[in-house]
């Protein structure tokens, strides 16, 4: 190790006791103190020996497992926000019965409705077109007792309306449990019709003629009129 002068700084040559510098007597150094620098020189070489780090390959390994790992809840994470922002704004867009149900639900109870509606729809239709059919024609076979010698031409009221009217159709009210004739004649004349029960026969308890009511006491000698009425036959 070189040594310099204590008072000038000046490099001093191996065992010099004066500086040749200042020309001041140099002390010399103790073995403690030569012990001390000597460390020094050897802490100062280690120091600037760069370390070598030893790392283990597992270790290394587990670091990037665990980058992995952190980076795949990340991506998680960030979905899930995502996804949760979307429903939000679906909910918002959704009108408050969809938000009750779901659309898919909503469309299977509106069909099943619809199909009983339909059924109940069809049933109550057959119903009324037998029970329409069953009243129509026991009217249109009905008779009725004349008090007269006279021949009759039609022996019911089907017989009757088909010879007398050109055009006509029956109908029956399900309401009023009542069947009635509307029908123009061959003069020309429009009538209205509806049958009733007295005394256990079939008659025509009510008839309009061109609009016009006709008299109860009137009633059964046109009816009568129409029994006696003989269609002619062309061709």
């Amino acid at each position: 190790m070189s040594r310099h002068c204590t008072f000038c700084g000046s490099k001093l040559e191996d065992g010099a006791k004066i500086c040749t510098n200042c020309g001041k007597m140099v002390p010399i150094a103790s073995s403690t103190q030569r012990r001390g620098e000597q460390e020094f020189i050897d802490r100062s070489r280690i120091q600037g020996i760069p370390k070598r780090v030893y790392e283990h390959p597992k270790r290394a390994e587990a670091e990037e497992r665990m980058r992995r790992e952190q980076e795949a809840r990340r991506v998680k994470r960030v979905r899930e926000t995502d996804r949760n922002r979307e429903m939000s704004a679906a909910d918002y867009r959704r009108t408050p019965t969809e938000h009750s149900s779901s659309g898919k639900e909503n469309y299977g109870k509106g069909k099943k409705i619809l199909k009983t509606l339909f059924k109940i729809t069809v049933v109550i239709l057959v119903i009324y077109f037998v029970i329409a059919f069953v009243r129509i024609f026991s009217v249109r076979h009905s008779t009725y007792d004349f008090d007269t010698e006279m021949k009759l031409a039609s022996e019911n009221y089907g017989e009757a309306v088909d010879a007398y009217f050109k055009d006509g159709k029956w109908k029956y009210n399900i309401f009023k449990n009542q069947v009635s004739y509307e029908g123009t004649s061959e003069s020309g004349d429009d009538y209205v019709m509806i049958f009733g029960k007295k005394d256990g026969q079939t008659v025509v308890r009510q008839m309009t003629k061109n609009s016009k009511k006709v008299a109860s006491d009137s009633i059964m000698n046109d009816v009568m009129g129409m029994f006696m009425f003989e269609k002619k036959v062309t061709g």
